[in-house]
């Protein structure tokens, strides 16, 4: 009956808790299994969030502090005209100029930069004398008008008033009491001669050009292509348009060698000879 009862025991099978327990003493510490551990940075996570909330700030004040500019600029006198030079004139005023862009104070900088080109055209348009014109922007506000003007080449009398001519053959409306002296004076000439005498004097040479004082459409002997130029030095030349721009080469030599003032004949030769009575008076 003992035989039996330890057999019974040996065979009483064991509770799965008991099963667990009896591994677990049996296996070696090092070799139980450990449960893993969270590894977690929190200064890391913090920078990325700061960052991030960095990023958010300026993509709210960004456009926020462009709008504030663009209408602090607009508000501000930066955003309009200031000041406005000239450049390349030396007989045009130069507000004569500033007045021919029909700018003002009010006039907004950025609609400048836009219609530089048109601004130049109305300066030329207005300015028969400009023969360019162009706008550079300066600074903020600061405008430059640069020009080159169209040679003048004398002043004809019509209408009570002396009118300047340019090199193109133009007669300006604008008249002036008072000529600049450095420019020869025509009388005479119908519309259609006075072209053809501009382009005449414009092959004299430089220095006997700035001597002319007057050029007047004598048509004396019967000669309708007759001229007279009265000079500065205090002689006479009467000469024919056909054969002027040959001749007057010789003016210099031939007054060289007299020491009277009088007439240096180019019409048919090339010859001096002193004043008469009545020519002499005219030119007291």
């Amino acid at each position: 009956m003992a035989w039996l009862r330890k057999k019974e025991q040996q065979s009483d099978p064991l509770t799965p808790w008991q099963q667990y327990q009896a591994r677990q003493q049996q296996t070696p510490r090092h070799d139980r299994r450990q449960k893993p551990k969270l590894d977690v940075n929190l200064p890391k996570i913090q920078t990325l969030r700061r960052r991030k909330l960095v990023k958010n700030l300026v993509l709210i004040l960004l456009p926020l502090l462009l709008l504030l500019g663009v209408f602090g600029y607009f508000a501000s006198p930066l955003s309009k005209v200031g000041l406005v030079s000239v450049q390349g004139v030396t007989t045009v005023p130069d507000q004569q100029v500033i007045n021919a862009t029909k700018l003002s104070d009010d006039d907004l900088m950025l609609s400048v930069a836009f219609h530089k080109n048109a601004i130049a055209q109305r300066v030329q348009k207005s300015l028969p004398e400009i023969k360019t014109a162009s706008l550079t922007i300066k600074g903020f506000n600061r405008i430059i008008i640069k020009t080159s003007e169209y040679q003048t080449i004398g002043y004809v009398y019509q209408k009570h008033a002396y009118h300047k001519i340019l090199v193109t053959g133009e007669v300006l409306a604008a008249g002036t009491q008072t000529p600049v002296t450095t420019y020869p004076v025509f009388s005479g000439f119908t519309a259609k001669e006075l072209p053809q005498m501009i382009t005449l004097l414009k092959q004299f040479p430089a220095a006997i050009r700035r001597d002319i004082s007057e050029i007047d459409a004598s048509r004396g002997d019967a000669n309708p292509n007759q001229i007279a130029l009265t000079m500065n030095d205090g002689y006479r030349i009467i000469a024919d348009t056909r054969t002027i721009a040959k001749k007057i080469k010789y003016y210099p030599a031939i007054v060289s060698q007299v020491k009277q003032k009088g007439v240096v004949d180019l019409e048919v030769g090339a010859f001096w000879r002193p004043y008469s009575s009545s020519e002499k008076s005219s030119n007291d």
